[in-house]
């Protein structure tokens, strides 16, 4: 059974993906107070797109109507 890719995102790529509309420095405090999961395996932090798309899904202040 093959496994599923994971897709990793830098903070960098997490500001495009955000259409730059939320600053590197928000998104760097997201991880470091613990609200956005990451890794740090060297000197940069890494996020899983499914985790991103979970965090932005749970901040959301309206409820979806789809």
């Amino acid at each position: 059974m093959p496994q599923e890719k994971i897709e990793w995102l830098t903070v960098e790529q997490i500001y495009e993906y955000m259409g730059r509309q939320v600053p590197l420095d928000t998104i760097r405090s997201w991880i470091r107070t613990k609200k956005l999961p990451a890794y740090k395996p060297g000197r940069s932090y890494l996020v899983k797109r499914e985790d991103l798309d979970k965090f932005i899904r749970e901040s959301r202040t309206t409820p979806d109507e789809s």
